[in-house]
């Protein structure tokens, strides 16, 4: 067997390809990532939603995540959110630490993430390009050229492509990427402009088309544009500020004397995805697996939460604590959450663009009747958030098994300081509870009087905790030990279960 130069190497240094190596290399796992840019691309994402927040609170990072977005702008946090363009989702009546979407450049978010994975353990490598890569039983072999063309090869036992829509390493390895090309076009603008309103967000729309304006950085106003006039024209067709200003004038009845931006892109609504997201020792996550209309701003946010699932299983196969079938359970939870995110995007689009005398009262009764009905509010919320997200099956035994965890009480402590130094946690009611216990591996016990249980742990006496914030296992009544035993063996892959029957977004 050939001498490996790192566990994972990991093609692309954006949200995702950070996260899955400061996952894998904080349980153990010698990463290596390779970033082709040296420098910043502009920031196409500018949104993390609630669910993520919650991910990075469990990692001690939030606080360097607000205090970012409060340099960026001071009203940070959007406790009131949209949905195919309308507004009224209710983010402030989540049940989290984190009731809000925060507002954030992709930029800030990707140093973040990396400066979290250098810290980790991870070598994060820039201005090296992927050239191909081979497999074999032992691991891949990859061949990159770094920024002075000279050829890199590198030996691990896996490979994660995390570069992006145009993944070079999903073509190389052969995943068909499924679906239809572009059908409409749109523009994102960071227009010169000091933002010309009190309130943090306008939003307007008619038979010409749809434009949202909020605030990007110092004396720049970000615009997105879907023009009716202009939804046919080729993405590669460069953006002018004339054309901006004709949109602007025909949606929002001026153009704000806009004379130059600071960036201009065209994107489309290209609606593909790989029909599974591993094959062999080469995992795909991010944008690497779909690409879709940015609809409600969750792109990045899926692909952050795809980059948590994948990354603690790396690491503990890596580390030899879990065998490599655990891996396969990234594509058995991920893929069918990706398909239903695929769905509500398209479902987003045909409810979002459609500037017909039909379609735009279609929107208003949406808006004014349906969205402000508790229930809806709820299910539309869930979705974007990410809490609809759930990993429970059939044959679990208590409804909390499989389903995400937030912050919560746990004596003098909170989950998320105990989860930030931990991989699993097993927290526990003391009142039944042994006084001792020999633990499986990696899981740190906590036993409080009263564990500040909710939603569905409200009750549990118990519960294992998974790396990604999930719920492993959860009990009514104190488990023995040898039942803990076997909740972590099935949560490291060590033990069989049955097939999920419930997952989304």
């Amino acid at each position: 067997m050939r001498r490996a130069d790192a566990d994972v190497i990991v093609i692309g240094g954006g949200p995702s390809g950070a996260t899955v190596a400061a996952e894998a290399a904080r349980v153990g796992a010698r990463v290596i990532v390779l970033e082709k840019r040296q420098g910043d691309s502009p920031s196409r994402a500018g949104v993390i939603q609630p669910r993520v927040l919650e991910l990075l609170d469990a990692r001690g990072l939030m606080g360097r995540f607000r205090e970012a977005a409060q340099h960026w702008r001071p009203d940070f946090e959007i406790p009131r959110y949209i949905y195919a363009g309308l507004t009224g989702l209710r983010y402030d009546l989540l049940d989290s630490a984190h009731p809000y979407a925060l507002i954030l450049p992709q930029t800030t978010t990707e140093h973040l993430l990396r400066a979290w994975a250098a810290e980790s353990g991870a070598e994060v490598r820039r201005g090296v390009t992927y050239v191909e890569h081979t497999e074999d039983a032992d691991g891949v072999t990859v061949t990159a050229l770094d920024a002075d063309g000279a050829t890199v090869r590198l030996d691990a036992r896996f490979l994660v492509g995390a570069d992006g829509a145009r993944s070079e390493v999903r073509r190389r390895a052969g995943f068909p990427f499924e679906g239809r090309e572009a059908a409409m076009t749109a523009v994102s603008v960071d227009a010169d402009l000091t933002f010309p309103w009190a309130a943090s967000m306008q939003m307007r729309r008619n038979e010409n088309g749809w434009v949202l304006a909020y605030p990007f950085g110092h004396k720049t106003t970000r615009f997105i544009i879907v023009a009716e006039a202009r939804r046919t024209t080729p993405r590669d067709e460069p953006v002018t500020i004339d054309e901006v200003r004709e949109s602007l004038r025909a949606i929002f009845g001026e153009d704000f004397d806009i004379t130059s931006a600071k960036w201009m892109s065209r994107y489309g609504d290209t609606h593909k995805m790989t029909p599974y997201l591993r094959r062999g020792r080469i995992s795909l996550v991010g944008e690497a697996t779909r690409v879709h209309y940015p609809a409600s701003g969750i792109g990045m946010n899926y692909c952050i939460q795809d980059a948590f699932n994948l990354g603690w299983k790396l690491g503990l196969v890596a580390a030899g604590d879990a065998p490599e079938s655990l891996l396969q359970t990234y594509d058995d939870e991920r893929h069918p959450v990706l398909r239903d995110l695929m769905d509500d995007v398209a479902t987003q689009c045909a409810l979002h663009f459609d500037f017909s005398p039909g379609g735009l009262a279609l929107k208003r009764f949406v808006e004014t009747e349906l969205i402000p009905v508790p229930e809806v509010n709820a299910i539309l919320r869930d979705r974007l958030s990410g809490f609809k997200t759930t990993y429970h099956r059939g044959g679990d035994p208590h409804p909390a098994d499989g389903t995400r965890v937030g912050d919560f009480r746990l004596g003098d402590r909170r989950y998320t300081e105990v989860a930030a130094g931990s991989a699993f946690v097993f927290a526990e009611r003391a009142a039944g509870a042994p006084a001792a216990r020999a633990l499986p591996p990696r899981v740190t016990w906590v036993l409080d009087d009263d564990p500040g249980f909710t939603r569905e742990l409200a009750g549990a006496s118990a519960a294992l905790i998974r790396p990604d914030a999930y719920v492993a296992r959860a009990w009514t009544a104190t488990p023995s030990g040898s039942e803990l035993d076997t909740a972590y063996a099935e949560a490291v892959g060590r033990g069989a279960r049955t097939g999920l029957t419930s997952a989304g977004h």
